[in-house]
């Protein structure tokens, strides 16, 4: 054998991450109350700016009103028409995402340095001072109404909104839908109103990112230095979880289904609670990758799904596991008791030996990718603000990864992986 075929014969040892540390971000307070959260490291002249505003679905009427609010900012504000943005964005090769989530609104940018000064204006003028024009707001409405429409006939939107429903509680203003006629109802004064009564600038923060020069910094500061505050002090809408009793199985009926959706929930523990981090590497084992148990099992062995995932998810109001699978109508009893088996066999079998390792480098992999960019890095910071990640998070899932042991999944499993307290939605043609 030739010396290079041996090497190439040879795997490369494969080291675990012992040691998880984020880089440092500057903070800046600006006189308007805005705070400016910066890490400048890139080798080229870019830059990646998001303004993060509070106010989301849960705090604006509807979830309607929410998604509006996102795509109206680029239809026209006090000093440009839509057309004069989006001109004016192509032409300095600036790219724009405007999203909503729970509790907050996230505006963000990419530019080159060189274009930057020239974009600011806009994205300002975008953040504070839009007027949502009934003309291109009766084209978003429309749009929106009938994207409504379609999820209402589908069978994997149709669970996850039951399963919200019975995992959150009825009426939680997480769990809302809007109608198509309720979409169709929004007016720009109506729009407007609830943008204004959502309008706290001393409460929005900056994240900038990229090579970030003295130039950059200041252009940024000086923009947005001078906003004037809202009329009201801040406080998000939350409202704790109130699920409905364990073992309760909402079933909607689709006559026409080619398969159904099965999404299953327990109540976990918050972010904060010592049990969270371990839930979540059980959780994980449980459904998170593609060499996870209810992959290998249901879908390998048995053949029941495509797919099947399992995740935890926590917010300021809750938290919970969430199960999720598409299945032939006939297979819906047999999977949901399949789920059943491996809940309880994540406590009498858990992990050990290579799924163990598989598991262990699964997830320190996924870890490790938030270091791989500036822009993955600050990204972080966005989301420890958008998904109340405490502080130190990261460095106690590190370590709590690399002292893994097959007890500890056994552990938490006993805790909170019960089958008795699933809450189950089921959209489908026999449901």
């Amino acid at each position: 054998m030739k010396p290079q075929d041996k090497f190439r014969a040879t795997a490369p040892a494969v080291s675990l991450m012992t040691v998880f540390t984020l880089p440092a971000v500057r903070r800046r307070l600006l006189p308007s109350g805005i705070e400016i959260i910066i890490y400048d490291r890139c080798d080229e002249p870019v830059n990646y700016m998001t303004l993060v505003q509070p106010g989301g679905d849960c705090e604006f009427p509807s979830p309607g009103y929410s998604a509006l609010n996102a795509v109206m900012r680029r239809e026209g504000t006090r000093s440009y028409s839509g057309e004069e943005i989006n001109s004016l964005l192509d032409f300095n090769g600036s790219w724009l995402n405007i999203s909503s989530s729970g509790h907050h609104l996230s505006l963000a940018m990419r530019s080159l340095n060189s274009t930057l000064t020239s974009s600011l204006p806009v994205f300002k003028e975008m953040a504070f001072n839009p007027v949502f024009p009934e003309k291109a707001l009766e084209v978003r409405r429309a749009s929106l109404a009938r994207n409504i429409e379609v999820a209402l006939t589908d069978v994997d939107f149709m669970a996850m909104a039951a399963s919200d429903a019975l995992i959150k509680g009825k009426g939680h203003p997480g769990a809302r839908i809007d109608t198509p006629q309720e979409i169709r109802e929004i007016t720009s004064k109506s729009l407007a109103d609830a943008f204004a009564a959502n309008l706290h600038p001393e409460s929005s923060k900056i994240f900038l990112s990229g090579m970030i020069t003295r130039e950059v910094e200041e252009s940024v500061a000086e923009i947005f230095s001078d906003i004037p505050k809202g009329n009201s002090t801040y406080k998000a809408n939350i409202v704790p979880f109130h699920a409905a009793p364990a073992g309760t199985v909402e079933k909607i009926v689709k006559k026409d289904a080619k398969q159904s959706s099965i999404v299953m929930t327990l109540p976990a523990v918050g972010r904060n609670h010592p049990d969270y981090i371990p839930l979540h590497i059980a959780v994980s084992a449980l459904g998170g990758y593609f060499g996870s148990r209810l992959m290998l099992e249901i879908r390998e062995r048995l053949g029941l799904t495509y797919g099947i995932s399992a995740s935890l998810l926590g917010s300021e109001e809750g938290a919970y596991i969430q199960i999720q699978a598409d299945t032939d109508c006939r297979n819906v009893e047999r999977l949901c008791n399949e789920v059943k088996k491996e809940l309880l066999k994540m406590i009498s079998q858990p992990p050990a030996d290579s799924e163990l390792t598989r598991l262990r480098q699964s997830l320190l992999s996924s870890q490790a990718a938030i270091l791989d960019s500036p822009f993955s890095i600050i990204d972080y910071h966005i989301s420890q603000l958008t998904a109340s990640i405490p502080d130190g998070y990261f460095e106690e899932k590190l370590q709590a990864i690399t002292q893994l042991t097959p007890e500890t999944i056994s552990r938490v499993a006993a805790k909170y992986f019960k089958p008795d307290e699933l809450r189950t939605a089921i959209a489908g043609r026999n449901s």
